[in-house]
Order: structure tokens, then C-alpha cells, then sequence
């Protein structure tokens, strides 16, 4: 029996994918990321590339150490867009491919950093953003060349832990299927990005192409020593924030 392999639909899971080069043993599946971990949980022969926060959901999930999507630069998935001529910030809105990511941590960034506390609000159309403060989620920065006005998500991170940002871990709910997987992939990142990224059509315009080659060493599929530190304080965080009333004990494998 094929285990299922669900992943996010953006631009870096496709570079992702594409890198893992999956064998015959991996059914793929692509669906929104905020929907991933809880096909996840219903699945003991599945495997995810999940959000980060879906952990303080999903605390039973085993962990890959190894393998995920990390950003340690200008980089991101998201970027953030602030109104134009505003005193004080009072609202924030949320779009795209929103995650529990975009909305935990957007919390915590804008009281570390405003000392504010910020209710995100979720908007679904995407072409009134122009009037609220906005991050951004997914490939639409991108294809519309909006990241040029935006601020980058990660970098906000890297600079709140001072550590790589991990935007998506790979977990599963079972150990064994989850090893099976790390055994068997954890060498396919080992090249690099740049191979891979020549022959990619991402259907992005040039300048955002140009962008993501300047930028691509920035990001990290297989995990070092200052990912998991990274995301271990990234974790921590909604409980000194009185966002969860309990610690994280992540499950790694």
C-alpha cells in the first residue's frame, strides 16, 4: 500500500517535491495547508508537510528532525504590506493560503515588536487588500510581483528567535511510516537547489524569478542543529504569549 503524501500548494513545495524525486511508494497529494494535518490524523499510513503551528493542535504527531521547508533570509511564503500614511497600526488582515502560522505568530510579532495585541481578521477577497494592513500568504506575492511593496514574513521571525525560521515540518502520525519515509529520502536535498530551479516553470514574471535565484540558498529543506533550535523557541512562544496554556513537547524522530 502507497503512503500518502500530502503537500501545500506553493512554489516551494514544488521545489520541494521535485528535489525529493518520489519513488513509486509515495501516493501525492496536494491540498491547502491549513488542511493537511488533519488529513494526517486520520491516516496512520500518511505523511505531511505541515505547518509549523499546527503542532499546538496536533501535539501527537511525530516529528521529522531532518527534513521540512526552513527559511533564513529575505526568502518567505508570506510577506507582510502596511497602509500607507497611518499613525498606529489597529488592524491586520490575513489572505492567501493562510495557515495557523500566519495566525499565531502574527500575534506574537506585533506585540514583541508593537506592543500590540492584534486580532487578525481573514479576508477572502483578496482584491480589497489595498485597504488594510495584510500578510499575504502564497504564491500570489509572487505572480503579481507584490513582494517588491511587502515586508518578509521570515525575516520577521528570524529576527523575533534569532534563528532559521521553519515555516513546514514533515510529520506523521505514525513513527514507523514516518522513519520509512526519512530513511529512505534524507539524502535527495544533499545537491542543492540551483539544478533543479534551472529547469522549474514556475509561471512567475521574470523579476520574481530573478528574486527567488538571487535568494534561492536561503531556504532549507534538510534541517541543521540551527533549524531545530529555531523552531523549539518558535514553539515556546504562544505559551509566554498567554496564547496556549501549556508547552510543546515536540516529538522528533
Amino acid at each position: 500500500m502507497k503512503t500518502k503524501f500530502y503537500l501545500p500548494q506553493n512554489f516551494f513545495s514544488k521545489l520541494f517535491l521535485t528535489e525529493l524525486n518520489p519513488a513509486d511508494d509515495l501516493e501525492i497529494i496536494s491540498l491547502p495547508a491549513s488542511l493537511i494535518s488533519k488529513k494526517v490524523s486520520e491516516d496512520n499510513n500518511s505523511i505531511g508537510l505541515i505547518p509549523s503551528m499546527d503542532l499546538l493542535t496536533f501535539k501527537e504527531f511525530f516529528v521529522s528532525s531532518r527534513i521540512g521547508i526552513s527559511f533564513n533570509a529575505l526568502l518567505s511564503n508570506a510577506y507582510v504590506y502596511y497602509k500607507e500614511d497611518q499613525e498606529s497600526i489597529e488592524e491586520l488582515a490575513i489572505a492567501g493560503e493562510v495557515t495557523s502560522n500566519e495566525i499565531v505568530i502574527s500575534k506574537i510579532l506585533f506585540k514583541e515588536f508593537y506592543d500590540l495585541d492584534i486580532k487578525p481578521k481573514l479576508l477572502t477577497q483578496e482584491s480589497i487588500f489595498e485597504e488594510d494592513n495584510l500578510i499575504l500568504t502564497g504564491d500570489k506575492n509572487f505572480q503579481e510581483e507584490l513582494f517588491l511593496n511587502g515586508l518578509s514574513f521570515s525575516e520577521e521571525v528570524i529576527e523575533l528567535i534569532d534563528a532559521p525560521y521553519i515555516n513546514f515540518l514533515t510529520a506523521s502520525s505514525s513513527d514507523a511510516v514516518l522513519k520509512s519515509f526519512v530513511n529512505n529520502y534524507e539524502d535527495s536535498f544533499i545537491n542543492g537547489h540551483e539544478e533543479v530551479l534551472k529547469n522549474m516553470k514556475t509561471g512567475f514574471p521574470e523579476l520574481a524569478n530573478d528574486f527567488i535565484k538571487v535568494n534561492i540558498q536561503h531556504i532549507v529543506f534538510d534541517f541543521e542543529n540551527q533549524d531545530l533550535e529555531g523552531i523549539n523557541k518558535l514553539l515556546q512562544m504562544p505559551y509566554y504569549y498567554g496564547i496556549t496554556k501549556e508547552l510543546i513537547d515536540i516529538k522528533f524522530l
